[in-house]
């Protein structure tokens, strides 16, 4: 489901707010004329209401991975939001990435779990700085390739 963008009246929901920022059917109030809603499908809905009463809405994904593998995760969201709403569902349901559990953002356990998990058919690259428009399974062979290259790029250089 997409949403439209320029979307005259949106629905107001009452849902409330989580730790896990993949539990369906929440919303947050940003401020007093600024909301931001968890949709169905992993997107986020951000309404704002102007001051000639038009409320101005997009929908955009939010960022659940570690700070330490941005530039991967960034490029991957970007190109492939469906297959990572996706991957950070699940690592959510793993008990990885959640906001405010220090103990769910171990670096090694995510990314066996990313490795684990990832769509190997995504082209996450495919509009990135390397313009690569190859999927997982083309650029590394298999999981445990792609496994091998977060271990070599991400935990050999802390």
């Amino acid at each position: 489901m997409i949403i439209n963008p320029f979307l005259n009246n949106p629905k107001t929901l009452n849902y409330q707010w989580s730790n896990s920022i993949y539990k369906p059917k929440m919303k947050i109030q940003i401020s007093e004329n600024c909301t931001q809603t968890l949709l169905d499908n992993g997107f986020w809905l951000h309404e704002e209401k102007q001051k000639d009463g038009k409320i101005f809405s997009f929908t955009f994904v939010k960022y659940w991975h570690c700070y330490e593998i941005k530039h991967e995760m960034r490029d991957f969201a970007s190109n492939s939001p469906v297959s990572y709403i996706k991957l950070g569902q699940k690592l959510n349901e793993l008990g990885l990435c959640i906001e405010g559990n220090k103990d769910s953002w171990n670096l090694k356990e995510i990314l066996i779990a990313i490795s684990e998990n990832i769509s190997i058919n995504c082209k996450p690259w495919r509009s990135g700085i390397t313009n690569d428009n190859r999927t997982v399974k083309g650029i590394y062979g298999s999981r445990e390739g792609y496994k091998e290259y977060l271990f070599k790029t991400f935990l050999e250089e802390n």
